[in-house]
């Protein structure tokens, strides 16, 4: 014992034995790496294995054999397919296999079989996703068809859910055609149900079939939910609305006395209201085709038939005003025209008219004509047999010929009125120039003015000439109106214009004289006063009366500057 401890107390012993021991760790530790190596390297396959494995190729190719048996086209194919199919179940198993013997190998520290395995499992591993890969693009492709269905019919659903929805919210809207609502949203649903059925059984074409039957279905179903609301609106509302009104309308107008029959309104509300219900009963089974047009006509047709009565009914109204016109237009005419034919009649020698007895007579005539379409027009209102629209029309017309021709007479009579007012005119101011001719006369006579100038006699030979002139125009016969007026305007001008200067002359010889007679309390007293005063009676006396004032107020104004005017009159005043 003692000699195994000297030996193991050597220094050569405990070097040997630390050495050995550091060998022995570092071994341990590369043993350990290369076991949790290998075991990454094998969980990484596990991952490739299990990618692999998830690939649901027995699903798609059992899907394939079902198409191949419906679809001989692609029976070659899938039997190749399903040799590829064996081939790579059986790596896939072997790789399964491996892998469980490798893991056994990595667990017993069988490393470098373990890494054998490895790397033949790798290279499996591609072989594997290789295979499984270009199969499942294979069955893909058979698949295709299948895949689009799938994918159509899951967004169908999704319409058809969201149809569902605004079905349930529109449907107080659609409460007048629920049921068909129900009955359709089933219908499709079982519709859905038959394509589950046709795709179990692998039967494409007829899967395609019933998903075109759902697209139709579907349609039908939004055009339901997104346009029966509107329609539905119209049909119940609108619609009876408007017929209601036209009914009033219509109504009323009759009542009123409206010739409304040519309009054929009750047959037209009977045939829209028939429409209607017709329309309706269709809205109730979810059909909208051709409504919106039916409605839209029948809306046409109602608005058309309202705006029709109310323009009768205002074309009454205007009849009536227009018949009440007419009648007043058509009496004035021929009031106007009687005027005219007997004032023709009495004054047409007179006034040398006689060449418009053939006008008269051509007016006549279109006066008779204009009666005999009054009386026409009053028997087609008496009558009601007419509408108002065209009996309006008519009375316009009869308004506008009735006008034109009362034109022309009044045009005439005033023609005629003129005439007759001047010759008036012309006696009455005849009389007046005559009166004022006299007054001159009496002025110059009464207030004995010594003497009167040349320039004075003629003027008054003048006037008098004037007055000749225009008493042997109107003596004419037929009267020459135009020269007539033309004449007593010239005479008015000059007799007025002499009238006022006789005036005016006789005016200053009284002032004259009452000045001189005031001026002779101052004669005695004044011998300048005498001698102007003298002065001015010799003017008096020669017709000089202008000058005669002038100096005789000069002379007066020296014995009261500023007054003698004032005195002058009082003193006229108290002398009469």
């Amino acid at each position: 014992m003692e000699k195994v401890l000297e030996i193991l107390t050597r220094k050569e012993v405990i070097i040997a034995m630390v050495v050995i021991l550091v060998i022995f760790i570092i071994w341990f530790i590369v043993r350990k790496v290369k076991i949790k190596n290998c075991k990454a390297q094998l969980s990484e396959l596990e991952v490739r294995y299990n990618s692999i494995k998830s690939v649901p190729l027995p699903f798609k190719l059992n899907k394939a054999v079902a198409i191949a048996r419906v679809n001989q086209e692609t029976m070659t194919q899938v039997t190749h397919c399903k040799d590829d199919f064996e081939l790579a179940q059986a790596n896939l198993k072997q790789i399964a296999q491996m892998l469980a013997d490798t893991e056994d190998m990595i667990l017993v520290g069988k490393l470098k079989d373990a890494r054998i395995n490895l790397d033949d499992l790798d290279n499996m591993m591609e072989l594997g996703e290789e295979q499984v890969h270009q199969l499942e693009a294979f069955l893909d492709k058979i698949l295709e068809k299948e895949t689009a269905q799938r994918a159509e019919v899951t967004q169908m659903k999704e319409e058809f859910r969201t149809l569902k929805l605004q079905a349930q919210e529109k449907s107080a809207q659609l409460s007048f055609c629920w049921e068909t609502i129900e009955n359709r949203i089933a219908a499709t649903e079982k519709m859905f149900s038959a394509f589950e059925e046709w795709m179990y059984a692998s039967e494409f074409e007829k899967a395609s079939e019933e998903l075109e039957e759902i697209r139709e279905a579907l349609e039908d179903l939004s055009d339901i939910i997104n346009n029966l609301p509107q329609l539905l609106q119209e049909a119940r509302g609108l619609i009876p609305n408007l017929i209601d009104e036209v009914s009033r309308s219509y109504s009323m107008q009759k009542q009123k006395g409206v010739y409304l029959h040519h309009l054929e309104v009750p047959r037209n509300l009977e045939v829209i209201s028939e429409t209607l219900k017709e329309d309706l009963a269709a809205l109730k089974q979810g059909t909208a085709v051709h409504i919106r047009a039916h409605l839209d006509e029948d809306k046409k047709r109602l608005s058309q038939l309202l705006a029709q009565i109310e323009k009768e009914g205002q074309s009454y109204d205007e009849m009536r005003q227009a018949e009440e016109k007419a009648e007043k237009t058509v009496m004035q005419l021929k009031e106007n025209s009687q005027y005219v034919r007997q004032l023709v009649a009495k004054v047409s020698v007179r006034f040398g008219i006689e060449d418009l007895s053939d006008q008269i007579r051509v007016r006549e005539q279109r006066i008779i004509e204009i009666e005999d379409l009054r009386v026409k027009i009053m028997q087609m209102i008496k009558g009601n047999s007419v509408p108002a629209s065209t009996i309006l029309i008519s009375l316009k017309e009869l308004q506008q010929e009735a006008e034109a021709v009362l034109t022309e007479v009044n045009q005439l009579k005033a023609r005629l009125d003129s005439a007759c007012s001047d010759e008036a005119r012309g006696k009455k101011q005849l009389l007046k120039l005559q009166l004022i001719m006299n007054e001159m006369q009496v002025k110059i006579r009464k207030n004995k003015l010594p003497a009167i100038s040349a320039t004075y006699e003629g003027d008054l030979a003048r006037a008098v000439e004037y007055v000749r002139s225009i008493e042997d125009l109107l003596t004419d016969t037929p009267l020459n109106v135009q020269l007539m007026n033309a004449t007593l305007n010239d005479a008015i001008d000059y007799i007025y214009k002499l009238y006022n200067n006789v005036n005016n002359l006789v005016a200053m010889a009284i002032m004259v004289e009452n000045t001189i007679v005031f001026g002779n309390k101052y004669r005695s007293t004044y011998p300048d006063i005498d001698s102007e005063l003298t002065r001015a009676e010799l003017c008096f006396r020669n017709g000089e009366y202008t000058q005669a004032l002038t100096v005789a107020l000069a002379t007066i104004e020296r014995i009261h500057p500023g007054s003698y005017e004032k005195l002058i009159k009082e003193n006229a005043q108290s002398a009469a």
